[in-house]
């Protein structure tokens, strides 16, 4: 496992992490075992989304065995009151954390001077956002956050791309998601031709299309995803929800492999052509 630089704060974290979402509906030894395989194979970041009691205890015995200096923890709440000291406090508490390193917000971030007065403790060292909208972009803007948490994948178009230029000119780190989105899925990209009943896929009639995907010796279309976003310099960490272990083990490999030479500008015409498309269709 490779690891990078967590913005200007000395930490290190895996380019691969894990997403713990406590909306899954696992035992308290399931997760232990899924943070514990995680942890075998050198991933050092977690994100933990809720509250789950049973991801919480679960998460919570499997990192106790580790030194928390090594270890790089997010927590993204369903949700937090306006004065959201008392909860992080009490998350804190139940997990034995100590501290975060990234408290993340999906929904409305609360005000500046409640982000202040939370950055005067010593509960989080750092605190971010996870959206994708306009929003999110007026924020970027406006500074005040250390982190984004935003989809990005060989499809994004210049407006993702844009997204991570400007959170990467303020100093932001950058957790990517979705990096493998479903329609570079095998399955979800045949459709059903409704006169002649012949299969096609919708994306290989652009500029060098996506088949390469399927077609690249020794990899699957969602390493190639991976290793494709790691290239990206504004990339801290790709986040990733697991539900098999074969399948944790095969994307913590690809950080030590390098992205087959040739791929990166097949992905770059396929990319290019599909934005043409899409500028053709708003135009």
């Amino acid at each position: 496992m490779r690891y990078r630089p967590y913005g200007k704060s000395g930490q290190v974290v895996s380019a691969v992490s894990l997403l713990l979402d406590g909306g899954v509906r696992h035992s308290a030894r399931e997760w232990r075992n899924q943070v514990s395989a995680a942890l075998d194979l050198g991933i050092n970041g977690f994100e933990i989304a809720g509250e789950s009691p049973a991801l919480i205890e679960g998460a919570s015995e499997a990192l106790a065995g580790v030194e928390r200096e090594l270890l790089f923890i997010i927590w993204r709440p369903r949700m937090l009151p306006a004065e959201p000291g008392h909860a992080i406090e009490a998350f804190l508490a139940r997990t034995g954390l100590g501290y975060l390193d990234l408290l993340s917000f999906d929904s409305a971030p609360p005000s500046a001077d409640v982000l202040q007065r939370l950055r005067n403790t010593r509960w989080v060292r750092s605190y971010g956002l996870t959206s994708d909208d306009e929003d999110t972009d007026l924020l970027i803007t406006h500074g005040g956050f250390d982190a984004l948490t935003t989809c990005y994948s060989p499809v994004s178009g210049w407006r993702d791309r844009n997204r991570l230029k400007a959170a990467a000119e303020r100093g932001m780190a950058v957790v990517a998601r979705d990096i493998w989105p479903e329609a570079l899925h095998p399955k979800a990209v045949m459709f059903k031709m409704p006169l002649l009943g012949r299969k096609r896929n919708p994306l290989a009639g652009m500029v060098g299309g996506y088949n390469f995907l399927e077609s690249t010796p020794g990899w699957s279309s969602e390493e190639i995803c991976l290793a494709y976003v790691l290239t990206e310099p504004a990339v801290t960490t790709v986040r990733f929800e697991i539900d098999r272990l074969d399948r944790l083990e095969r994307l913590a490999s690809v950080p030590d492999r390098d992205l087959p030479t040739g791929i990166a500008a097949q992905i770059e015409m396929a990319r290019f052509s599909a934005d043409g498309l899409r500028i053709g269709a708003r135009a």
